[in-house]
């Protein structure tokens, strides 16, 4: 068969994405999660990653998903930010993913995505 120019890369190359959810039943804080998440995708120790501090304040993530004073979960809102070579994104819900970033650049072309449409 001849080549189409197309470049097929076997799935095994492909960095994959990792994907887990926050039990807002645990005593655990979401920002801790976070950091899991991302040394996990890193197949690193969290102590061995950067701190993520320098690229967001973990008190203000956990109050941005916490839920309502009157106990009312919240909806809607989602997070983004890029730390070293993954872009990380996080759900109101609870579910995280961290995406490699492809090249080293930026997965939506910008820093950082944040919607804080239910935010008091």
């Amino acid at each position: 068969m001849p080549n189409s120019g197309q470049h097929m890369h076997p799935a095994e190359t492909a960095p994959a994405t990792y994907r887990t959810c926050h039990d807002w039943t645990d005593s655990k804080q979401l920002s801790t999660t976070v950091m899991t998440a991302i040394a996990e995708a890193m197949d690193a120790d969290p102590t061995e990653i950067g701190p993520l501090y320098d690229r967001f304040d973990p008190d203000a993530l956990d109050g941005l998903f916490s839920p309502r004073s009157d106990g009312v979960p919240r909806t809607g809102g989602r997070v983004g930010f890029t730390f070293e070579e993954y872009h990380v994104f996080i759900r109101s819900d609870g579910h995280i993913s961290v995406h490699p970033l492809p090249d080293g650049g930026d997965v939506f072309g910008a820093p950082d995505v944040i919607n804080a449409s239910d935010a008091p």
